[in-house]
């Protein structure tokens, strides 16, 4: 009898290849012989080093036989974490964290929190990717492909298919890593494991790895024997390697294909040559589009996606976001608002414009973008190759500046809107410390920032308020603001409110009234020239006249 095998579509997991791939690093570090070793050791540290290795196992050893230095080790360890850990566990572990009394108890809660070991083994072999961007990979002997099939396929899947026996090298058990693939055997625990790697998709949904490969059909295929409840290692790769795809979600795919959320007509270029759509091809005109995928998506990678939002603010009502990844591109002289919860956001190059954001579950990736304005809640936050941006956030986690970053002025959040607490609260977000001001960067290892960051001063700090209402409770910052920061604000509100009383004092004439209103009026609008905000005001009133 004839049994139709559901398709199975497998790629690398974008958290990890996308987000979590700290360039500007070394990795030369991450060989599998290298990690296979680790894995050893810490499973002869007993409970704290196998299953989960806690982070003092890991700072000693990467010191020792990775050389690095403690920030590093540090920097590495709390990435895996928090891109592996679900947020509903690292937000526990933040509310245990503030109700510690003393440092002391805080320090040995830091040094005994832990990962996955062999999730922290993998994402550390993972990072080598960023090696074989520049063909300089020296992990195993063999050349790249060069043909051109594997030319067209993305750096993370040739990569796979390249060492994806070392990565299951990296898995084996110590007494059989001496055998051939075909004489090894993998357990459920660590196919499990290597699932972290892989996003599998079938019938319509996102399944773990491991859940799939149990399906008989697919056990067949990897000879899975119920009685020691392990499959054939080369078998699984096999099985990998011939479902292995491109990730067929990607904003490409959904600018193309996706249901239009709006839509602006281009405005005509020079030269065709000045810009080059997603699609690969050149046109004359820049196309205000925004799309999402969700008539084809499962709920995991729902999209979101931007492009050249230019001189306009753009505001996407909470339901449209809601747990979806965005991904806004080539936006110019623009004010964009996306006040809701979403799992990750995208924004690269990005210039001039001023972008609002929700609670952010995951990572916010900033590329490639100049002189950008950033107010956001989330998880994670990293930049590459960015210039002049201004970032006003709250985040539990150092923000990475990774290479070609310079002049990043850094701040405290500063804003809220009515449906912040709901937000936080669907997001699993925990508001208990914000380490804006404490950012890991590779080219200021001393700590010193340099020309790469600054923080704020204070005195330039202003509260920002968002220009329109939404329903909710929150009425104030959900965030305590740092206590220079605090009186830079109340000094300000205090200097609006003597010039006030000033004016009330003069007891002016009507006359006299309504010259001073013209003269304010008339400095205004100078002001609204010069500093280019008349744009905005004018957008916010057609925004007023369409709702």
């Amino acid at each position: 009898m004839h049994v139709d095998i559901p398709r199975v579509l497998v790629w690398p997991n974008q958290d990890i290849f996308k987000h979590g791939i700290l360039a500007g690093f070394p990795a030369s570090f991450g060989t599998a012989e290298n990690l296979s070793k680790f894995l050893m050791y810490c499973r002869s540290k007993g409970k704290n080093g196998w299953p989960n290795v806690c982070y003092a196992i890991w700072e000693s050893y990467a010191q020792r036989h990775f050389n690095m230095s403690h920030d590093l080790a540090r920097l590495f360890f709390e990435s895996c974490r928090h891109i592996c850990m679900s947020m509903k566990d690292t937000s526990a572990w933040e509310d245990r964290y503030a109700a510690c009394s003393s440092e002391d108890t805080r320090s040995r809660m830091r040094d005994k929190v832990s990962v996955n070991t062999i999730h922290l083994a993998l994402y550390m072999y993972s990072q080598n990717v960023t090696l074989m961007q520049t063909q300089k990979f020296s992990l195993r002997s063999e050349e790249f492909p060069t043909d051109r099939k594997a030319k067209k396929k993305s750096i993370d899947v040739r990569f796979i298919e390249t060492f994806l026996s070392d990565i299951i090298h990296i898995l084996s058990e110590p007494d059989s890593k001496g055998l051939p693939l075909d004489k090894q055997s993998m357990t459920i625990s660590n196919i499990t494991s290597l699932g972290i790697m892989f996003t599998v998709y079938t019938e319509n949904s996102i399944r773990p790895l491991h859940e799939v490969l149990q399906q008989q059909s697919h056990a067949t295929v990897c000879s899975f024997s119920k009685l020691t409840q392990s499959f054939n290692t080369q078998q699984v790769r096999t099985w990998l390697l011939d479902h292995m795809h491109a990730n067929p979600f990607t904003s490409k795919r959904c600018l193309m294909h996706g249901k239009t959320v709006y839509q602006k007509p281009g405005r005509p270029l020079r030269r065709s040559s000045d810009i080059s759509l997603d699609n690969g091809s050149t046109n004359t005109l820049t196309r205000c589009r925004i799309t999402v995928n969700d008539h084809e998506t499962p709920k995991e990678h729902r999209l979101l996606a931007m492009q050249y939002v230019s001189r306009q603010i753009s505001v996407l009502s909470p339901e449209t976001l809601l747990n979806h990844r965005v991904h806004v591109t080539h936006c110019n002289d623009a004010s964009v608002y996306l006040l809701s919860s979403m799992k990750c956001i995208s924004v690269k190059q990005c210039s001039r414009t001023t972008l609002v954001t929700g609670p952010v579950s995951g990572t916010l990736y900033l590329t490639g973008c100049i002189n950008m304005r950033i107010i956001s809640i989330a998880r994670r936050i990293v930049l590459r190759n960015c210039h002049g941006c201004k970032l006003y956030i709250l985040t539990p986690t150092r923000p990475l500046l990774l290479a070609g970053c310079n002049d990043i002025t850094l701040a405290p959040y500063n804003t809220f809107y009515r449906g912040l607490a709901g937000h936080l609260s669907h997001a699993n977000f925990t508001v208990v410390r914000n380490l804006w001001d404490q950012p890991a960067s590779p080219m200021c290892p001393d700590g010193d920032g340099g020309k790469v960051y600054q923080k704020l001063p204070p005195e330039q700090f202003h509260l920002f308020s968002i220009p329109f209402n939404t329903e909710g409770t929150t009425t104030g910052l959900v965030n305590k603001l740092p206590p220079e920061y605090e009186e830079g604000t109340l000094r300000a509100r205090e200097r609006v409110n003597k010039w006030y009383d000033n004016v009330q004092k003069c007891d002016l004439s009507e006359t006299q009234t309504a010259q001073l209103a013209s003269t304010l009026q008339a400095r205004f609008h100078d002001w609204l020239e010069t500093s280019g905000h008349h744009k905005e005001l004018e957008a916010l009133i057609k925004l007023r006249d369409k709702s």
